[in-house]
């Protein structure tokens, strides 16, 4: 009997394993550069860029491009008018077709505040993707919900982690969460590294990928 539940068990975490579609079996890679302007005391710019692999340092994904306008509410709220372009490749082998291009905007708030001398940081994201790919066109409109805190581990190094819910209004209504977790090292005021991991689900795909993201600040109020 012991003999036959450890066959099933075998049997069924081989099935598993083979169930996975090459996504899921190798380490992809998100690399993020970031970057806040100020241009008064409660305007600033937001310029991204992303790329994203299907492995670590190869087989392309996608890249993003972003754009946004901030507003200092409050010293603890903020809102933002982003814009981002997006050229994606959906399948891991090399495509034929050509790529999924999409333009999106989004309306966000974001929240900052402490709990036990532990800052927490929530955003709320109203997105409008408009996809195209082939000349067929699709919209979708969805909402993004981003909890996060960091902590201090010596000096200018700390850990970070987050997690967020995409929720589409129409369709697959829980298509996508993310769950971030990474080592950040504060260069100087202006300037931050970040290495971690990030477990990515997406479309019923469990994805591993490793993030590196390079973040700064500029204020060109300041002569």
């Amino acid at each position: 009997m012991k003999k036959n539940i450890f066959f099933l068990l075998l049997f069924s975490i081989t099935l598993s394993i083979n169930a996975q579609t090459k996504s899921e079996k190798n380490l992809g890679s998100w690399y993020l550069i970031y970057g806040t302007h100020g241009i008064s005391k409660n305007w600033s710019i937001l310029t991204g860029f992303e790329e994203r692999n299907y492995l670590t340092l190869k087989n392309y994904n996608l890249t993003l491009y972003t754009l946004g306008v901030n507003y200092k509410l409050s010293k603890k709220i903020k809102a933002t008018l982003g814009y981002l372009y997006l050229d994606i490749d959906r399948t891991f082998d090399p495509d034929i077709d050509p790529n999924t291009i999409e333009n999106r905007f989004y309306e966000q708030i974001s929240y900052t505040s402490k709990v036990l001398n532990l800052p927490f940081y929530q955003r709320l994201r109203l997105e409008h993707r408009n996809l195209n790919t082939l000349g067929t066109k699709k919209n979708i409109n969805r909402i993004r919900y981003r909890f996060k805190t960091k902590i201090l581990i010596y000096k200018k190094l700390y850990l970070t982690a987050s997690n967020e819910s995409v929720l589409n209004f129409k369709g697959n209504f829980y298509s996508e969460n993310r769950f971030y977790a990474a080592f950040g090292y504060k260069v100087s005021k202006k300037i931050t590294f970040e290495v971690g991991y990030l477990g990515h689900y997406i479309n019923n795909l469990h994805l591993d990928r490793l993030l590196v993201g390079f973040f700064f600040n500029t204020d060109f109020t300041k002569k």
